[in-house]
């Protein structure tokens, strides 16, 4: 089912499939700015991750002697359906719920929720996960928002560039064929901000970068006043994609607490990399913010 927010600069629509964002459209210019899951290059919007990030090696990992199955990518909740917790004329929140059917393929009692407040210009998303069990809770969380690039007609991919906040000189989680090797190495940025956009960037798969002195950039163009802001303070980790050996119009801004699995491992749960560890009634609360010009 589809909901709405709006105000006098931005017109946003909701799919209570996967709690997802599924278009911002910029109402003084009327350009749409996120991506609209065209099946030639990716079909997907704006999903949530949970409760893994990427991949895991085969769909198959083990907890507390068991082995168990996600095979979906980046986890469960965005191909599930999410109830609407909460909605104001500003904010939205979604809400699912462990279940005996998440408790087939994750062994842990949780409440996960998603929740979008409009203010002018700012997209403010919030992750809310509670463990309601009586065990340790183990998961990774994280956003795939994809944009349209370039925004407005006339314009190249190649006129838009990636431009941090402040110096950064991150380093890249280094992978193979969709998994880490648990390696990192230096990862160059003009003037220590600028990532030129070239769609061969992308010809091995995402760029993972960790170790950030910046969380905060715009995705723009020096022939355009247009613009995308994404703030991921609360984040540990940015992957930046689009559909690899490709010249697909789009670009995915991933804000992750979570990595995929490496090359070698034995998918134990608890030492998963970049996992997350929340005791048994306790809160984890994380967010990021997309600002539209």
């Amino acid at each position: 089912m589809e909901y709405n927010l709006e105000n006098g600069f931005l017109r946003l629509t909701f799919s209570s499939l996967g709690g997802e964002l599924r278009s911002i459209i910029n109402k003084k210019n009327g350009r749409e700015y996120l991506w609209q899951g065209n099946p030639e290059f990716w079909t997907g919007r704006s999903p949530n991750l949970f409760p893994i990030v990427g991949r895991i090696k085969e769909g198959k990992y083990r907890f507390g002697g068991k082995e168990y199955s996600i095979k979906s990518p980046h986890g469960f909740v965005r191909i599930s359906e999410l109830d609407v917790k909460e909605k104001t004329d500003k904010s939205l929140t979604f809400a699912i719920s462990s279940c005996e059917e998440t408790l087939k393929v994750y062994p842990f009692d949780f409440d996960f929720e998603v929740s979008y407040t409009l203010e002018d210009n700012r997209i403010a998303v919030k992750y809310d996960i509670r463990n309601t069990g009586d065990k340790t809770m183990y998961f990774s969380v994280g956003a795939h928002p994809g944009f349209n690039i370039p925004i407005n007609e006339g314009e190249k991919f190649e006129d838009y560039s990636i431009v941090f906040e402040n110096d950064c000189e991150p380093n890249e989680v280094i992978c193979e064929n969709c998994y880490i090797t648990g390696e990192k190495r230096p990862f160059s940025l003009k003037d220590k901000r600028i990532l030129p956009l070239r769609h061969n960037l992308f010809d091995n798969d995402a760029i993972i970068l960790a170790d950030m002195k910046s969380r905060k950039l715009s995705v723009c163009s020096e022939k355009s006043d247009s613009s995308i802001t994404v703030d991921f303070a609360d984040f540990d980790y940015l992957g930046i994609w689009h559909k690899p050996m490709t010249e697909a119009p789009y670009v995915c801004i991933e804000p992750w607490n979570g990595l995929p699995s490496e090359v070698v491992s034995n998918e134990e749960l608890t030492i998963k990399p970049a996992i997350i560890a929340l005791d048994t009634g306790k809160e984890y609360l994380a967010a990021y913010a997309i600002e539209i010009m």
